[in-house]
């Protein structure tokens, strides 16, 4: 049966449903409205990763660091990747709170391996439809420091987008016409999606071109190596999806080994949760990445592979866990690869921004864990704190330690926003068994030379803007406070 459902989703990659056949359940599950979303299945030549590499030689040629920008799918892989090295002149910059840019920026001038200007800086907005709110607004305000410092005719060469191609049109009426760019997808196609993105598609192996020191051999050993574990993994998946579709809930615990740290987390929580949740009306969904299993509450999914390279290993983690998730949607009739209720906030956000602002009631941890205490309820298993402002030094731990203590009879997890609304916020909208804590900040970075003032306050704003949005459309299980730290 493996190998016909294997058979059956590799035959629908790259065919519109009219050229499935009705006995294929990739012809329902596969799509997101009428677009094609199974291109992570197919294997590219590497001669035409190589030929996308060749066109970008000019583009790196006297960059010494890169800085990659995007949201969810955009970012987390990156993210993954770097963590396994420790020296990089790479960064990922996915948050409009101004402390995350001013944070990259430290780094890059105090790092004896790229110490000066920005001017050997590569910009990298990543954006499937060129138009993500939160990479646009990141990606004007980086130009505005690098053209006050470059100036007008200079900063041009300090950007490369990538998109998909039918893309390009609305960056260039963006205001990036002049700027260089490159297809997300190395054939050119637009068929695959941000959470299927890596380890697939450029947007893992350019960071990856970097860490290899820009070396074409090294990554035609590490793709080819990639390449030769697929079929097991492939079947490793299906086995464990056949264990798992007659489950009431899907509560999975992804274990993977301590090399890949807890920068693998977000990655892997954004698949599982942006493709089950809120898909079938009672299914709970929540996801754990865990080193060791020993939680009788969540399902293990462990690859079984021996893989020295931690880079071969984390891609074939990537792969087993969406290829289980494709499986395991096929047992269960889950259209995996589209995420309409993010919508819902988005819609709200629209509305909000032409309305009068409200502001959000300041409160002090203590005052936030009262607040829960009177509102959540007994069906609420898990609390999901959500933070949109970059956190500094131990706020993220406290935080969790505190709640832990108050709430010893339910599991706590704290996660960053607005990023939490790209991995997230699909399954919170028809999950049942969380409590939602939202919480701004009542004290945000607002300076950083050669940037407005201005620009930052409206990236405050927006940021401020989708946590109100989120809670008004999660409301009957959240609550939304200013944290004063």
């Amino acid at each position: 049966m493996e190998s016909q459902l294997a058979k059956f989703i590799i035959e629908a990659q790259g065919k519109s449903k009219d050229e499935i056949s009705s006995e294929n359940p990739y012809r329902d599950i596969g799509f997101d409205g009428n677009n094609k979303r199974l291109g992570w299945m197919r294997i590219i030549p590497f001669s035409k990763i190589e030929s996308w590499f060749e066109q970008i030689q000019t583009v790196l040629n006297n960059k010494e660091r890169f800085i990659f920008i995007g949201m969810g799918g955009s970012s987390n892989g990156i993210k993954s990747l770097l963590a396994l090295n420790e020296k990089h002149n790479c960064y990922v910059l996915d948050s409009l709170d101004p402390a995350a840019l001013a944070q990259i920026i430290d780094k890059i001038k105090s790092n004896p391996l790229s110490a000066g200007k920005l001017n050997k800086t590569l910009i990298i907005p990543i954006s499937k439809s060129g138009t993500t709110k939160e990479t646009q607004q990141l990606a004007n305000t980086l130009k505005e420091l690098l053209l006050n410092e470059l100036g007008d005719n200079h900063w041009q060469k300090n950007f490369l987008w990538l998109a998909d191609p039918e893309s390009f049109s609305k960056l260039d009426s963006l205001g990036w016409d002049d700027i260089f760019k490159l297809p997300i997808q190395f054939d050119e196609e637009s068929d695959i999606g941000g959470r299927f993105a890596c380890p697939h598609t450029a947007i893992f192996y350019l960071p990856l071109f970097l860490l290899l020191n820009r070396d074409t051999k090294r990554l035609e050993e590490v793709y080819l190596e990639f390449n030769s574990y697929l079929a097991q993994s492939r079947s490793q998946a299906y086995d464990f999806s056949v264990k798992y579709k007659d489950q009431e809930c899907a509560y999975f615990s992804p274990i993977v080994e301590e090399r890949l740290g807890s920068a693998f987390g977000p990655w892997v929580v954004q698949l599982f949760q942006e493709s089950l949740g809120s898909k079938i009306e009672g299914l709970s969904v929540k996801t754990v990445v865990s080193f060791h299993h020993n939680d009788d509450m969540f399902f293990p999914l462990r690859l079984d592979l021996e893989i020295t390279n931690s880079v071969v290993y984390l891609m074939c983690q990537m792969y087993f866990f969406q290829v289980f998730i494709a499986f395991y949607s096929a047992h269960k009739s889950i259209n995996f690869v589209n995420q309409d209720f993010v919508e819902k906030y988005k819609e709200q956000l629209k509305k909000l921004s032409d309305q009068k602002r409200h502001e959000v009631e300041s409160a002090r941890l203590t005052q936030i864990i009262d607040k829960v205490k009177h509102a959540i309820k007994p069906n609420h298993k898990f609390i999901e704190i959500v933070l949109f402002f970059h956190p500094q030094g131990q706020v993220i731990s406290d935080i969790q330690g505190k709640f832990a203590a108050v709430f010893k009879d339910r599991r706590v997890f704290v996660f960053i926003g607005s990023d939490w609304n790209h991995h997230s916020y699909q399954a919170a909208f028809g999950d049942r068994d969380t409590f939602f804590v939202l919480l701004t900040s009542t004290k945000y970075f607002k300076d950083i030379p050669l940037v407005q003032k201005e620009t930052l306050i409206n990236n405050i704003d927006t940021l401020k803007l989708i946590a109100q949005a989120t809670y008004q459309t999660i409301q009957d299980k959240s609550i939304l406070c200013a944290y004063n730290l």
